[in-house]
């Protein structure tokens, strides 16, 4: 097989799905004379780290054709500066490497930090908080919606409230000496078409609206959108390549979905976007981030945390109930008096203080308070 790698002019791999391919790296280890040239599928684990290779689209018969003359076509001295590199990058980023980086990575990840080990509320420790809750003279309940209150859907105009928790809802929002605010990610119009009518304050774009219960919206401030255009062509150009996805618009960011696309092929272009969006944007005041099957880029110093500081003001005395599920809720935690009754739904990583598994225990617990 070595022989025939370094007998060969152009190495062609072009799976139309793969998980690493290492077949490709075996082709620039052989090539000591630095010669060859490596025709690699975007669909190729290997792809993203081998970029001196000619990538194509194996479904682009056109494009295919083209890499093909270009291989053949190519001089000795562009041969040799791409294959230099490429052997620099496999000799490298060995196996051996691999470990050494994964287990420093690993170490330096518990580093300096204490462990976080949010109690999962369940049996003494939830009587306890209820009994909290129910006995303070003033309350504030702040809920994110999607994930936390009802299960992600398809696509985000699919989601609206049923009826068992607009019940519930506007019973929290009733509760006697309680403040209850819903805060979302979603757009002002969603929320507004769904929960108007309820006596409850309403947060959303992560917050940049905010509606205090009987008033008007208010933004946060004047934004500059004019990294948006560069932001949305970027996601329509990866929309375009990758089927199901799509992008939402709202006033401080840009959203790329990709629930309902092949799950991993959508895995491998989300990872391709992030790392675009993350060097095209460095210089601008956004930040790019990973949500549940959503990669969104939103401008600095918009988040849940300032929205939680315009709610409760410089000084609250009374009680505290927030319950959320992602990362942008961790904004919410952190911003919250060491008083709070904090909850992460799911499990992932958290600085909430408690946990529960789903959506279905975030109502049960917001039902056992009434």
């Amino acid at each position: 097989v070595v022989a025939l790698y370094r007998a060969a002019d152009v190495m062609v791999v072009t799976p139309l799905r793969d998980g690493l391919n290492l077949v490709a790296k075996e082709f620039c280890a052989s090539r000591t004379d630095e010669g060859g040239v490596l025709v690699l599928s975007e669909f190729a684990g290997a792809a993203a780290e081998l970029g001196e290779a000619i990538r194509i689209n194996p479904y682009d018969l056109d494009q295919f054709a083209d890499a093909f003359k270009r291989a053949i076509d190519m001089s000795p001295e562009e041969r040799r500066s791409r294959m230099q590199a490429l052997r620099q990058r496999v000799l490298k980023h060995n196996v051996h490497e691999w470990c050494r980086s994964f287990l420093k990575a690993l170490v330096a990840t518990g580093c300096g930090q204490q462990p976080r080990r949010p109690t999962l509320l369940w049996g003494d420790a939830l009587e306890r908080v209820l009994a909290d809750l129910r006995s303070a003279p003033e309350l504030h309940v702040l809920l994110d919606y999607d994930g936390t209150l009802v299960p992600f859907a398809s696509r985000p105009e699919l989601a609206a409230p049923d009826p068992q928790l607009y019940t519930l809802l506007e019973a929290i929002s009733r509760r006697p000496n309680t403040a209850a605010y819903l805060l979302s990610g979603r757009r002002r119009d969603d929320l507004e078409r769904w929960f108007s009518g309820l006596p409850m304050g309403l947060v959303a774009e992560h917050g940049y609206w905010v509606r205090r219960p009987g008033d008007d919206w208010t933004p946060l401030s004047d934004l500059d959108t004019s990294w948006k255009g560069q932001v949305r062509q970027i996601m329509a150009n990866f929309t375009e390549r990758t089927p199901g996805s799509f992008v939402e618009t709202k006033t401080p960011s840009l959203a790329w979905h990709y629930r309902n696309a092949d799950v991993d092929f959508s895995l491998f272009q989300e990872h391709e976007l992030r790392a675009h969006l993350v060097e095209t944007l460095a210089n601008l005041p956004v930040q790019v981030l990973q949500g549940d099957k959503v990669l969104e880029v939103r401008l600095q110093g918009v988040d849940k945390g300032t929205a939680v500081s315009r709610i409760l003001g410089e000084r609250f005395e009374g009680r505290i109930l927030a319950l959320g599920d992602d990362c942008t809720d961790e904004d919410m935690f952190a911003a919250l008096p060491s008083t709070a009754y904090s909850i992460h739904v799911g499990y992932r990583t958290t600085r909430a203080s408690y946990r529960l598994p789903s959506w279905r225990e975030a109502r049960a617990l917001l039902e056992r308070l009434l």
